[in-house]
């Protein structure tokens, strides 16, 4: 059972540790801002990722639903349960809403298609990208709504939804893939291109961020939360996946994408809107470190 747990370790989540590691070294040996890298992914590779395996997928319309609900499900299940954390540690409004968000932002791009990837194979981003596109949308509204606590309204935050590229990007790959309409040469070769280089540079991007993310006080609070999305996260998607009777490689990509640690995007809409940004950052630190133990359990139970 031990070197079951290490070649997991070593061949799944040690490529992602020396990518990050890169990215960490290079950001702290010549201070390398990550908001470049971070728009070059979400506004170009990203979008080209999810069309191009949308467009390709050999997902059923039922097996996209099952996906769709199952990402929604369990992000909401998580931060239900990040909510009675915070209620029972009786945290204040913005605490709470903190506590909520580290809870909802899972990694589920630079560390979950990676991880993927790495432990299931390729065939594994057709239903990891659609968890990472749905998570996305999310945090877009519901995040920003929960994080704003009440100053920004549903409305503001649902119109935030038409500034995520990934919107646009899921309904052209779904219409593709629904209609069977060929796409031309050129765009099809230019989203399979920049896609493949999404991956690496989420990787590099996840070393950059938490180069710049430190360790606070409240490691009662962070601890805690750390735990509830790891923990709880896990237990949610186990459960939810059982429910829903997902099986084979849809199971063990979804419950992946539903463990993954919080998001460096969580500290920065907990910055944007005055939400315990030091705390949320915290978490961030604490959840992606102590994923090194929690998803190498629970690849060798999946795998």
């Amino acid at each position: 059972m031990a070197a079951v747990i290490f070649g997991v370790f070593w061949q799944v989540l040690m490529p992602i540790v020396l990518a990050a590691g890169l990215g960490y070294l290079l950001a702290r040996r010549i201070h390398l801002p990550s908001q470049h890298l971070s728009r070059v992914a979400f506004y170009i590779l990203s979008p080209c990722l999810l069309f191009d395996k949308l467009s390709h997928s050999s997902l059923s319309g039922s097996q996209l639903g099952q996906i769709a609900t199952f990402a929604v499900a369990t992000m909401l299940g998580t931060a239900l349960l990040a909510w009675m954390a915070a209620r029972a540690l009786r945290s204040s409004r913005s605490q709470t809403a903190a506590f909520v968000l580290a809870a909802l932002a899972g990694n589920t791009g630079n560390y979950g298609l990676a991880a993927n990837q790495f432990a299931f194979g390729p065939a594994a981003l057709e239903p990891a990208v659609v968890y990472y596109a749905v998570s996305t949308l999310m945090i877009a509204t519901l995040g920003v709504y929960v994080v704003s606590a009440g100053q920004q309204g549903a409305a503001a935050a649902l119109r935030s939804l038409w500034r995520v590229p990934l919107t646009y990007a899921g309904v052209l790959g779904v219409a593709v893939w629904a209609t069977g309409v060929p796409v031309p040469v050129p765009v099809e070769r230019t989203a399979s291109l920049l896609g493949q280089g999404a991956i690496p540079v989420m990787l590099v991007l996840l070393g950059v961020q938490l180069a710049g993310v430190r360790l606070q006080n409240s490691l009662t609070r962070i601890s805690l939360a750390a735990a509830v999305k790891l923990l709880g996260g896990m237990a949610v998607g186990l459960l939810v996946a059982h429910w829903m009777g997902l099986s084979g490689l849809t199971r063990q990509s979804s419950v992946l994408q539903a463990s993954m640690p919080t998001a460096v995007m969580a500290t920065v809409l907990a910055d944007e809107y005055h939400a315990e940004a030091a705390f949320t950052a915290g978490v961030v630190m604490a959840s992606t470190l102590g994923s090194l133990v929690t998803l190498t359990l629970l690849l060798s139970f999946l795998i």
